[in-house]
């Protein structure tokens, strides 16, 4: 059982639901949608990050716990490799912070090949509980050694950073994209200042691979390069 009382506050706070543009065909039915009010923010000539949306497991790392998009989410054999990258870097990340991203081990409904890592950070926290900037979080992943998630477009056009996926896309091998403010977001801000877009039919997995032990999985660059040396 884990013991709260020996954990920092911002240890076991989930990552927030990114509300669904309009026009995504993926959201679901219980999925939260962006406000009119949010669109407007996000359109009105802010600095704006567009970013690939990776299908992994979202997960979350602080220094002093590890959890999925449950604050209480045990151990899963899907995020085994991201467990024992949390294990080397734990006490790298800076008291209060958490680390969230995507636990890419396991083959979902998109096949990837040579990825960079693991684990692949989309958003870093501070001990005040505020989403860090773009810039910050490329700064603070490089001091970490993580990888990031591609960048599609950076300005200030709400439009066109909704347009570029659609433009550079391969269908098979991409889930969609999240727009975000390319500063600082408080926590309480986040569904005004990040949408995102998920494809038609994006799930294409059975239901039962989560309990299963034979699932596929992912390839990584660097088990190639360390095949290639060790040969």
């Amino acid at each position: 059982m884990l013991d709260r009382s020996s954990l920092h506050p911002n240890s076991l706070i989930k990552y927030p639901r990114t509300p669904h543009l309009p026009a995504s065909p993926g959201a679901t039915s219980d999925d939260k949608w962006s406000t009119p009010e949010a669109l407007r923010h996000l359109a009105s000539g802010i600095e704006l990050i567009a970013s690939e949306k990776l299908d992994g497991g979202g997960v979350t790392l602080s220094r002093d716990h590890f959890h999925g998009r449950s604050i209480d989410s045990g151990t899963h054999a899907w995020d085994t490799r991201t467990r024992q990258l949390w294990a080397k870097i734990h006490l790298d990340i800076p008291e209060g912070w958490r680390i969230s991203g995507e636990s890419m081990y396991a083959r979902r409904s998109v096949s990837y090949d040579d990825l960079p890592g693991v684990f692949i950070v989309f958003g870093i926290w501070n001990e005040d509980n505020v989403l860090l900037s773009w810039d910050d979080m490329i700064e603070w992943a490089a001091l970490l050694d993580l990888p990031t998630v591609p960048l599609l477009y950076r300005g200030n056009d709400f439009k066109r950073a909704c347009a570029i996926w659609a433009e550079t896309h391969v269908e098979d091998t991409s889930e969609g994209f999240v727009v975000r403010n390319a500063g600082d977001i408080a926590y309480n801000d986040f569904s005004m200042n990040v949408t995102k877009y998920v494809r038609a039919g994006h799930i294409r997995t059975v239901a039962d691979w989560r309990h299963r032990d034979d699932f596929a999985v992912n390839t990584f660059l660097e088990d190639r390069v360390g095949n290639e040396i060790a040969s």
